[in-house]
């Protein structure tokens, strides 16, 4: 019987280093992995994917990395105090030796695999599982398929030992309902723990993830600022705000996140990506984001986390309206403390 979302807590998978490595040409460096890590670890994100987009082990047809997998991998090492860290191996692409390594450093491997082609991924289970990783399944292009299909691949990889597999909406084709007849069809299969892997091709990503938590997916992806593939993914903070705003997650350093996704640690990549995370602080507080450049100017001229001002702001403020001198009482205030 499902737990009521009410009483059980997602998990948050952040993948703005592989699947946000396809925004900037597979081009990250060492720095950039241990930046976007640290500030992930350091909010309280306990999982985050990193590596290559395509695969750990890709070959320069899948696109050359700046670095190799074991540079991101110990520059990844190197800042993570709390969070498990894992990859993402296509079995199809990869050599099986690439499994060696990533138990070298990570915590978890996802492995992709197409539900009819299961029996292709069986052998590197088990080699992951020997190196003592913790394996997951992710069902990619999930949508050319059936559910009761889905659901049978779930429960083979139930009987390999695995514990969560994936539904994966790879070219953001679902909606709500197609979601909530996926998660449900693999949980009443077998005991797998659900996660569900969203992109944003029609503008549905968090609702999509949303609706994946309430029926019954517990393993949660998203990025910093929907950065990925094509039209991005699930935006991380969008998702955790929300989610705060209903109970869950109160571990979570929410302002942490969205200095994080405002930084300029993303700004190779298009501009287009996400919605403005002080936007989403605002909609978070319920407050008007008329004077959002007030906002930030005052805080950065006072050395200022922007989130927490607006956090700030919106405690202190006492009525429907806003203006530029309530905001600089509430940063003068803070300078105060």
């Amino acid at each position: 019987m499902l737990t009521s979302a009410a009483k059980r807590q997602p998990v948050i998978l952040d993948t703005t280093v592989r699947d946000g490595s396809y925004a900037v040409n597979f081009q990250y460096t060492e720095s950039d992995v241990r930046r976007i890590v640290g500030d992930l670890d350091a909010a309280g994100i306990p999982y985050i994917e990193i590596g290559h987009g395509v695969t750990i082990g890709a070959t320069p047809a899948q696109g050359l990395a700046a670095q190799t997998d074991e540079e991101y991998f110990r520059a990844a090492r190197s800042v993570a105090r709390n969070a498990k860290l894992g990859a993402v191996i296509v079995p199809a692409l990869a050599p099986i030796a690439s499994v060696d390594l990533a138990g070298d450093y990570l915590d978890f491997l996802r492995m992709c695999a197409i539900a009819t082609e299961f029996e292709k991924v069986v052998p590197f289970v088990e080699r992951a599982q020997a190196k003592g990783l913790e394996v997951s399944i992710q069902l990619v292009k999930s949508h050319l398929f059936e559910a009761d299909l889905l659901a049978r691949a779930a429960k083979q990889a139930s009987q390999l030992g695995v514990r969560i597999v994936y539904v994966v909406d790879t070219t953001g084709t679902f909606l709500p309902e197609d979601v909530r007849r996926y998660v449900e069809a693999l949980r009443n299969a077998s005991d797998v723990t659900v996660g569900y892997h969203g992109h944003n091709n029609l503008g549905m990503a968090v609702a999509n993830t949303l609706e994946a938590f309430d029926a019954g997916a517990d393993y949660l992806d998203g990025t910093l600022m929907g950065f990925g593939r094509g039209a991005g993914n699930c935006q991380t903070e969008s998702l955790i705000a929300a989610l705060q705003r209903r109970g869950h997650l109160g571990e979570i350093d929410l302002d942490r996140i969205f200095d994080a996704a405002g930084s300029d640690m993303l700004g190779r990549g298009p501009q287009s990506y996400g919605i403005d995370p002080w936007e989403i602080s605002f909609g978070f507080h319920g407050l008007d984001s008329l004077h959002v450049d007030h906002i930030r100017a005052s805080a950065e001229m006072a050395n200022l986390s922007v989130s927490r001002v607006i956090r700030e702001t919106a405690k202190t403020i006492d009525g429907p309206w806003l203006s530029a001198a309530d905001i600089d009482r509430v940063v003068a205030g803070m300078r105060a403390c």
